[in-house]
């Protein structure tokens, strides 16, 4: 995949959570196309990452040995270029959504 441009997503569209984050890493990942995802959670009272969105990323990223940028709490854009989906056991711990 080297040389591909990423695909941007605007993170703020719709409700503006992290559903929209979530499914774009998903298809990201399933169609092995990079991605760059702005704006994320723009309008809400806290923008940016959470800790259970960042979880759920470094999830994705160990699932398919990708490469994400910008993971970090508080961050309003990452960069997500995926590998392969390989196979294995998987575990995360979101913390709580509130």
């Amino acid at each position: 995949m080297s040389g591909e441009e990423y695909i941007d997503v605007d993170g703020s569209v719709l409700e503006g959570g992290g559903q929209i984050l979530r499914l774009a890493t998903v298809f990201s990942t399933v169609f092995r196309k990079p991605i760059r995802v702005f704006s994320i959670r723009a309008g809400r009272n806290t923008p940016g990452l959470r800790p259970q969105h960042l979880s759920g990323l470094q999830l994705i990223a160990k699932l398919c040995n990708g490469t994400l940028i910008g993971g970090h709490v508080g961050s309003t854009e990452i960069k997500f270029k995926p590998g392969l989906i390989k196979g294995g056991y998987f575990v995360a711990d979101t913390g709580t959504a509130g």
